[in-house]
């Protein structure tokens, strides 16, 4: 038979040793923060964008858009992006022979086609904070109409025709990144769309210009920046 004395040491040896191991598991603290593995991205999204149609209402109205998209991490906290946008939205058709208030003679389809480069800076860097890591973004594209003038072609004249074709654009915003999983990523943006919009010919002719009260000719634009509000959703998949 085991002796009393050696039984009682080993269950106080025991005893401190589950006392030590406590305090120690304790300290461990998990992390609100983790690390983004994956360096690419690829996405689709969806959105909507309130747009200015300028002084004279000839750009394009405000629509809903989808597209896709490419990331890829540069270096710390920053990276890029290049998106594919497609907006189909209408425009008013606008005469400026007709007197001032009834020079809207219609509306035509405008096919928005934009390509855009964007740097962003993540605030977080290349880890997320309770899966969530917020950015910054400006850059550039191109915006070109696809649709043509249609229907109104013939109805005006040559010099009235107001022809979108290709505008340079500038963008900036502010969004989140939220990692549903290691791949998966969801993200959210609302950003300011910037473009010109060039006034025809035609609406310079002095018969054609709007009198203000005292009968004089208000000047006409010849360009002027038209901006857009946009907000989006999108979802990515990393690898």
């Amino acid at each position: 038979m085991i002796p009393a004395r050696t039984l009682l040491a080993a269950a106080l040896v025991a005893g401190s040793g589950l006392g030590a191991s406590g305090p120690v598991s304790g300290q461990t603290i998990p992390s609100s923060y983790r690390f983004i593995e994956k360096a690419q991205e690829t996405s689709i999204f969806w959105g909507a964008i309130a747009l200015s149609q300028g002084s004279l209402d000839l750009g394009p109205k405000s629509g809903s858009f989808m597209g896709a998209r490419y990331s890829v991490e540069a270096s710390g906290p920053l990276f890029i992006q290049g998106l594919l946008t497609w907006l189909p939205t209408r425009r008013d058709v606008i005469d400026p022979r007709r007197v001032p208030g009834d020079r809207k003679i219609g509306e035509t389809d405008v096919q928005l086609l934009m390509a855009d480069v964007r740097l962003d800076f993540s605030l977080t860097g290349r880890r997320t904070w309770n899966r969530i890591t917020p950015h910054l973004f400006v850059g550039g594209g191109i915006a070109m109409d696809l649709a043509g003038q249609g229907e109104f072609a013939e109805v005006l004249l040559p010099e009235d025709l107001f022809e979108f074709g290709t505008a340079f654009t500038t963008t900036s915003g502010a969004g989140f990144r939220m990692a549903l999983s290691s791949r998966l990523m969801l993200h959210g943006e609302a950003g300011l769309t910037l473009w010109k919009l060039n006034t025809p010919d035609g609406f310079d002719d002095p018969a054609k210009r709007i009198e203000d009260a005292a009968g004089e000719t208000e000047p006409v634009v010849q360009s002027e920046w038209a901006r857009g509000y946009g907000l989006s959703l999108s979802l990515g998949w990393r690898f």
